[in-house]
């Protein structure tokens, strides 16, 4: 410990000059900008084993082999200097039932200090008008149900924890719930656990902005540093993806996934995806340009301004859940949507967005 010690504070920074802060990462992160960035700052890559100031890895990597300040035994003791790129229980912000639960706890809050919020509701009026109705299912299936039975509409449906668009569909009718949650009891019944996937049911917003007649959505990344206080850096450019195919809420389109969702994994599947397209894909700077040719500066620059407010506002709402570890920090990727009226919505929160460059835009 002492030769550690004496490294960290001599030889590593030649008696006394600036010090080299050295960093791991795990293979899957060895083609990515936090990469390339880490190293193009003149930081020394070392092993996981070695007495690394800061590594960066996938969230199971980081569950099942780092152990944080609160915890006393297995895997990599997280040393004093030392932080990782997630927090212990991020998952009660990126986990999209666990989003939900904090928002509808956060609104209840709200509404017992006068705020003038429906508990009930996810969507009613206040701070936290900004995501779609959403319930958890099996466990609140009987009050979707109740919902949709009366209010009819269009349902997505996403496995509380599911990626790249995998487990996603669509249903418009009540008995294709009643049929979903009769599966999920038989399921259980047979103790068939790939089967019993727990999934959010949101109501899907009917009304997208169109550019070209084709859906997207933005992808904004935050970085926060703490919870306590609360300090979180947003990165303003961004990007928006476009879907491959028109928008479309057609009775037959409804099973074509690729109409509705737009990332990548998910659009490189349509038969007509062309790699080489440059148009799927624009920087947030050009969307907004796009947003002011077409509505004016100030609709603009609100529109931009809620997603802003979307963000700070759903930190808020997990900032007394979550372990404001001092060795953490976490960089998060929104996903946001706007409608036809420019109102932007939270879709969810990824916890390892993709930072790998698929061409040199990407890269810059």
């Amino acid at each position: 410990m002492e030769k550690r010690r004496e490294a960290r504070n001599g030889s590593e920074n030649g008696g006394g000059g600036k010090k080299t802060i050295k960093f791991g990462v795990t293979p899957t992160w060895r083609n990515s900008i936090p990469y390339y960035v880490m190293k193009g700052r003149g930081w020394k890559e070392v092993e996981v084993n070695e007495d690394w100031d800061f590594f960066y890895a996938d969230v199971g990597w980081i569950h099942e082999n780092i152990t944080y300040a609160q915890s006393s035994s297995g895997g990599f003791r997280i040393q004093d200097h030392q932080k990782v790129n997630h927090f212990p229980n991020h998952v009660e912000l990126t986990r999209k039932d666990l989003m939900a639960k904090n928002l509808k706890r956060a609104m209840k809050a709200v509404a017992k200090e006068g705020g003038g919020v429906d508990p009930t509701q996810i969507n009613s009026a206040g701070d936290f008008e900004f995501t779609p109705v959403t319930f958890t299912l099996p466990a609140e299936g009987a009050m979707m149900l109740r919902l949709f039975k009366e209010k009819g509409g269009l349902w997505i449906m996403k496995p509380v924890s599911g990626r790249q668009g995998k487990g996603i569909f669509i249903v418009s009718k009540p008995s294709q719930i009643d049929a979903w949650l009769k599966e999920r009891t038989l399921a259980k019944e047979q103790d068939d656990a790939t089967r019993i996937t727990s999934y959010v049911a949101q109501r899907y917003i009917h009304n997208p902005y169109l550019v070209g007649g084709k859906k997207f959505d933005m992808r904004i990344y935050a970085l926060v540093l703490s919870y306590a206080p609360l300090k979180v850096y947003l990165y303003r450019e961004g990007f928006a993806r476009f879907t491959n195919a028109a928008f479309s809420l057609d009775k037959d389109d409804l099973s074509n996934i690729g109409i509705h969702l737009t990332n990548h994994a998910v659009q490189k599947k349509d038969a007509e995806y062309d790699a080489s397209r440059t148009d799927l894909k624009w920087s947030l700077h050009s969307l907004k340009t796009f947003l002011c040719s077409m509505h004016g500066q100030h609709a603009a620059n609100q529109s931009f301004g809620r997603i802003q407010h979307i963000i700070i506002q759903s930190l808020r709402a997990v900032q007394n859940v979550l372990i404001n570890d001092k060795h953490c920090c976490e960089l998060y990727g929104y996903d946001i949507m706007i409608d036809a009226d420019l109102k932007p919505w939270l879709l969810e929160v990824n916890a390892s967005p993709s930072l790998s460059s698929d061409n040199e835009r990407d890269y810059e």
